[in-house]
C-alpha cells in the first residue's frame, strides 16, 4: 500500500514539473518573440534615422558650406544648428526669411518621417536684454524660449506638422557652445537647434535636460 502511494505520489510530482517546466518554456518563449520584436523595430528605427539624415545632408549642403547650418549625429540622433543671427533679428523672436528658408529645406525632408519626433531648443549669447526690450522679454530665458516656440509654430502654421511630434525649450545663455569672451563666441552661442530622433529618444533627451535644468536652478538658489 505505501509503495503505491509512494509511485502514486512519484508521478504526480513529475507530472507538475512537467506543467511547471512548460508554463517556463512558454514564459521564455514569450520574452524572446518581445525581444525579437524590440530588436527588429529598433533596427527599422536606426535604418530610418540613416536614410533621414542621408537625405538631410543632400538637402541642406549648400546651407552647410555657407556655414547657415551645421549638422551633426549622436547617440542615433540628428542635431541640425542654425546660425541663430541670420534666424532672427537682434532681440526678435520673429524669423527672418533666411530662417524661415532654412527651415522649409529642413522640413521637405523630415516631413517625409512622421515617425520622427522634434525638439527645438533655443540658446542665447550672455549679453543681457537691452532695456529697451526687457518689456518684451525680461531675459535670454524669454527670449530663447519665444524662438524655439516661433519655430514649432512656423511649422504648425506653415507645413501643418503634428504637434505632438513637437516639442520646445529654451536656455538663454545657459548652455553656451563657445567662450563668450568674443564676437565670434556669442555668434556661435546665438543658435537655434533642431534635434531630430524617434520620439523615445527624444523624451529620453528632454528629461537630461529637465534633470540639467533642475541642478542648475539648484545650483543658483545655493
Amino acid at each position: 500500500m505505501n509503495r503505491t502511494l509512494t509511485v502514486v505520489l512519484a508521478v504526480a510530482v513529475f507530472a507538475a514539473a512537467g506543467c511547471t517546466n512548460k508554463k517556463l518554456i512558454a514564459e521564455k518563449d514569450a520574452q524572446i518573440g518581445e525581444l525579437q520584436g524590440d530588436i527588429t523595430q529598433l533596427q527599422s528605427e536606426v535604418e530610418e534615422q540613416r536614410r533621414m539624415n542621408e537625405e538631410l545632408k543632400t538637402q541642406l549642403s549648400g546651407l552647410e558650406d555657407e556655414k547657415r547650418v551645421w549638422i551633426e549625429e549622436k547617440d542615433n540622433l540628428t542635431y541640425i544648428t542654425l546660425d541663430g543671427a541670420a534666424t532672427f533679428p537682434s532681440a526678435s523672436a520673429e524669423l527672418s526669411t533666411e530662417g524661415r528658408d532654412v527651415i522649409d529645406q529642413v522640413w521637405d525632408v523630415v516631413g517625409n518621417y512622421p515617425g520622427r519626433a522634434i525638439l527645438v531648443e533655443g540658446h542665447a549669447d550672455s549679453r543681457p536684454i537691452s532695456p529697451s526690450y526687457r518689456h518684451v522679454y525680461a531675459s535670454n530665458w524669454e527670449l530663447s524660449s519665444a524662438r524655439a516656440h516661433s519655430v514649432i509654430h512656423y511649422l504648425i502654421d506653415k507645413h501643418g506638422a503634428d504637434p505632438q511630434r513637437l516639442a520646445a525649450v529654451g536656455y538663454g545663455e545657459n548652455n553656451p557652445a563657445a567662450d563668450n569672451d568674443s564676437p565670434e563666441g556669442m555668434a556661435q552661442n546665438r543658435r537655434v537647434v533642431i534635434t531630430i530622433g524617434s520620439p523615445k529618444a527624444i523624451q529620453e533627451l528632454i528629461s537630461l535636460q529637465e534633470l540639467d535644468a533642475s541642478s542648475l536652478e539648484r545650483a543658483r538658489g545655493q
